[in-house]
Formats: structure tokens, C-alpha cells, sequence
């Protein structure tokens, strides 16, 4: 026993065994501090050895980038997420698209990481998010160990004031954050029928800006959404439109409709405070049927908005334009009927498409002053009738683009509230709904001889002065036309 305790009491006092036990501990104590703290987000610079950071995932979306080669027709792809650590700082991560099954096994949003084994790089030029030098990219190297850390910030915000906003125009250009309230929204539609939203704010100063929410994002206000509400908006593009600034929604845009985070609440509260003891008008421009028309000629000066509202009735349905086209559901492809047992369409590129049938009418609206052509496109179609274009041609049988469904035809004549977008001469409807309480103040009985009521009764006897064309039409259905023939 006292040779054992002598040898602990030699092995304890060695200097070498002293130094080694100091070099050991020393060594764990680095370890130790490595392993619980972890890198700054701001701090990161291109070429930096990766060191454990502690973050949050904010959000994740695919980049989409210019084509790599003129001639191909892809475009290049990259799976994107947004780190914040708990000082609030952020940085980019970007992986390999084709790994996006991977990632999303190991990573989900709004969940925490201790993360390492990245590669840190310069930020990309093309629509960043994030305002720093650097960026990180992570493989199937990287290390994502789930952290219980609540104190991570779930958000992250970085809003540009106004005159920040109009120096950011072009992809190459940090994206915008803005915050601001609601003046008005509205849906429109463009003139290849993708379903838009458009949003009026302003800034604390008044400072008027328009925000543009392309179809993957145009679900992010709703109805439920009203003037005055605040909204923070995220990574918007920054483009010109009819010589002023305006926002567009990108795949990373996310939008908060009065935040409560309050690590932004001083930013909510000056949009809030500017418009106290302000009544809020009503975002309605309401015109006549003949006002919409001289608008759209380009007769009439001084009109800022292209967004109107229109109490009218359908005049005519022009059955002899087609009242639905077909396109290939994958791309814009049009796509051609052959004779066949059922109805059947073939493309010149692929084999056996998957037709996507959409709605196209194109009709006549009429009021006390005027009337003039305008185009239903898809979505406010299907809104308007209760039933996809898909299920009108192949459930209910209405095959035949030039003869109108009874549906639609009952639609002539009724009194209904428009909101219409006018664009380069044209005039969309982006919604119809009843007007069930609205103006029914009678049309010109010049104009339409068939009151609403007598719509439904048979087919009167053709008038002898009716031109050979108007006859046609009325034999067809007696709704397709309520223009008076004398």
C-alpha cells in the first residue's frame, strides 16, 4: 500500500506528467469553450475556416437564376435558406438544388442549429437577400445538430426607407424590405392571364409606393387584409413601371400583416402614428361604362390609375371568339384538337400533354352611357359561374369553344358590380359579382329591348330588318345578344 500511494505522490509531482496533465486540461478547456460558444453571423468573411454557428432557418426558397448558355432553355437553380443567429444578424446558405430531398430531411424552418463544416464564399450578385459580403454553401459535409435555443430571433427584417427603395432598381441589386400601411389591394390580371395582386402603401412620410404579387405569391393578403393595416414586406425586387419605383415578389418575398416582433415595433409604430386623426377613404373609383371606354382610348387625361369600378350588365357574349383555349399543363404550349372518340389534343413537341383548359370570354359590358369590349379570363370565370372550365368540358359536355354554355349565357343581362384593370387599351375583368345591392338603374332602352325578367321567355319572332348575322345569333339562344334591332 505504501509503495502504491508513493507511486501516485512521484507521478503527481514529475514535471513531465505535470506538463502533459496541463497540456490535456488546457486542450479540454478549449474544446469545451469551442464546442458552447459558437461564431458571430456578422463576422463571416469569404475564405473563413468554418466555425460553429448557432442560428435559426427564417425561410427557404429557390433561386432561380438567369440561363447558364444562350441557347439552353433551362435556368439555373438553387436551394436557398436565410440564417439568423441571436444578435439578429443574417447570412445566406445555398445548396444544390437536385439535394433538395436531403435538406429538407435535415433541416426544417423556424427549427434551430448548432451548424458547422460549411464553406464560407462571397455573397452572389444576382438578388441577394441579405446585405453582406459573404454567404455560406453547405453540402452533405455540413453538420446540422437541432438546438432547443428559443432566443433566436424568428424573424429577420432589414426595411430600406424610401429613397434607399429607389436606388436598388435591377436583379443585380440587393433586394428590398419595406414596411409601410395599406392605402388599397386589389387582384388584376395580366394579358397572358396570370392572376395578379396589387397593393397601394405608403411609407411614415406619405411616400406612395406600388407592390406587385406575382401568381406563386399572391395569396399572401388576403380579403381579410383592409386599409391601414401595416404590412412588412421581404426581399422584394426593386423595378421601374411607368416612371416610378415599384416592388415586386420574388421566391424568397414573405409578407406579415401587422407584425407584433418586437424587435420591429418602433418601425409599426411611425406608420401607425402618421395617420392618426386621418379618415380613411374608400379605395373605390367607380367610372361609368362610357368614362371606362374613353380611358381606355386614351381620351382621357389626368387618370393615375389603370383599376376601376364599373356597375353594369353583360351586353353580348361573342361566341363566334372562342370561349376557352387549351394549353399544355406543364408550360405555355398551345395545344391542337384531333378528331377523336372524345375529346383529344396533341402537342408538336410531347407526347401525350395534360390539356389545361381555361376560360377566355370575350363579351360586350353596358350601362346608362355607353358600352364596350371587355375579356373574363380564367380565374374570375370560374369564380363567376361556380365551376371550373375543366368540369364545363369534360363533365358537362360543353366541347364546342364556339357554342356558350347555358351558364354563361345566363349571365347576360343580370346587373353586376366590375372591378376592371385597363392595360394597353384593353379591358379585363378581374371580378363580377351581383350587384345585389348595388345600382340597378335601367340601361338605355334604345340599346337593350329585353328587360332582365323577359330573358327567359322563348325566342321571339325574328324581326324582318335584322341583318342575316343577328338572326344566326338569336335562332342559336335567344340571350346572346340584348342589342336592339330596328
Amino acid at each position: 500500500m505504501e509503495y502504491f500511494v508513493s507511486f501516485w505522490l512521484w507521478l503527481i509531482t514529475c514535471p513531465f506528467v505535470v506538463r502533459v496533465l496541463n497540456s490535456l486540461v488546457f486542450e479540454a478547456v478549449i474544446y469545451i469553450h469551442t464546442m458552447m460558444s459558437s461564431k458571430r453571423l456578422s463576422d463571416m468573411k469569404e475564405h473563413d475556416k468554418p466555425e460553429p454557428i448557432e442560428i435559426r432557418v427564417v425561410k427557404t426558397w429557390i433561386l432561380v437564376g438567369k440561363k447558364q448558355e444562350p441557347s439552353s432553355k433551362s435556368q439555373s437553380q438553387e436551394l436557398c435558406y436565410l440564417f439568423v443567429d441571436k444578435h439578429g444578424d443574417a447570412i445566406e446558405a445555398i445548396a444544390d438544388q437536385k439535394e433538395q430531398a436531403y435538406f429538407d430531411s435535415i433541416i426544417k424552418v423556424q427549427s434551430c442549429y448548432r451548424v458547422n463544416n460549411y464553406i464560407v464564399v462571397e455573397s452572389r450578385k444576382y438578388m441577394p437577400t441579405v446585405q453582406h459580403s459573404a454567404s455560406l454553401r453547405i453540402g452533405k459535409r455540413a453538420r446540422f445538430v437541432p438546438l432547443s435555443d428559443t432566443n433566436i430571433p424568428t424573424q429577420y427584417f432589414n426595411f430600406a426607407n424610401y429613397e434607399e427603395v429607389k436606388s436598388r432598381s435591377g436583379s443585380t441589386k440587393l433586394l428590398a424590405d419595406f414596411i409601410g400601411r395599406v392605402k388599397k389591394h386589389w387582384p388584376s390580371t395580366t394579358r397572358t392571364n396570370k392572376r395578379l395582386q396589387k397593393i397601394d402603401m405608403e411609407d411614415d412620410r406619405e411616400n406612395p409606393i406600388e407592390i406587385t404579387l406575382w401568381p406563386e405569391k399572391r395569396d399572401l393578403i388576403g380579403n381579410e387584409t383592409i386599409p391601414s393595416d401595416i404590412l412588412a414586406i421581404t426581399s422584394t425586387l426593386v423595378t421601374d413601371f411607368n416612371g416610378s419605383k415599384q416592388l415586386e415578389s420574388t421566391n424568397a418575398t414573405t409578407i406579415v400583416v401587422n407584425p407584433t416582433f418586437p424587435e420591429i415595433q418602433h418601425h409599426v409604430d411611425r406608420p401607425k402614428a402618421s395617420l392618426a386623426g386621418k379618415t380613411i377613404q374608400p379605395a373605390e373609383n367607380t367610372v361609368t361604362v362610357k368614362e371606362l371606354k374613353n380611358i381606355s382610348a386614351n381620351k382621357t387625361v389626368n387618370v393615375p390609375q389603370s383599376r376601376f369600378t364599373c356597375h353594369a350588365q353583360i351586353k353580348e357574349i361573342y361566341a363566334s371568339r372562342k370561349w376557352y383555349y387549351v394549353q399544355y399543363s406543364l408550360c405555355t404550349k398551345k395545344l391542337y384538337q384531333e378528331k377523336s372518340d372524345s375529346i383529344h389534343f396533341v402537342c408538336e413537341d410531347d407526347e401525350n400533354p395534360q390539356p389545361k383548359y381555361m376560360y377566355c370570354v370575350n363579351a360586350s359590358i353596358i350601362d346608362a352611357t355607353s358600352f364596350t369590349d371587355v375579356v373574363f379570363f380564367n380565374d374570375v370565370m370560374t369564380d363567376m359561374l361556380g365551376t371550373t372550365c375543366e368540369e364545363m368540358i369534360i363533365k358537362q359536355g360543353y366541347t364546342d369553344p364556339k357554342i356558350l354554355p347555358d351558364l354563361i349565357v345566363e349571365k347576360i343581362g343580370n346587373h353586376m358590380t366590375f372591378n376592371l384593370t385597363v392595360k394597353d387599351k384593353s379591358i379585363v375583368v378581374n371580378k363580377a359579382t351581383d350587384a345585389t345591392n348595388g345600382d340597378t338603374t335601367p340601361t338605355d332602352p334604345h340599346t337593350i329591348t329585353t328587360p332582365p325578367k323577359a330573358l327567359m321567355l322563348p325566342s321571339p319572332t325574328p324581326n324582318r330588318k335584322t341583318t342575316t348575322t343577328k338572326r344566326a345569333l338569336q335562332h342559336l339562344h335567344p340571350k346572346l345578344t340584348l342589342t336592339l334591332i330596328r
